[in-house]
């Protein structure tokens, strides 16, 4: 029961983790675009939106 719990706050955290560095890479993309160049900006939500798809596609559509 411990090993089933301990995995759930693991899994918890980790989830935490990757939303919160989307975050971040959505933060960096929109400074980038407002303030270097829009092209960047673009580029930057462009992979962000990538990076997203991959995440809900393994973190939630995809099973073991």
């Amino acid at each position: 029961m411990r090993a089933i719990s301990t995995r759930i706050v693991w899994r918890v955290l980790v989830h935490a983790a990757v939303i919160a560095a989307l975050y971040v890479a959505f933060s960096l993309a929109l400074f980038l675009g407002l303030q270097v160049h829009p092209m960047f900006g673009n580029l930057g939500l462009a992979m962000v939106a990538v990076l997203c798809g991959v995440y809900v596609y393994l973190g939630f559509i995809r099973r073991r």
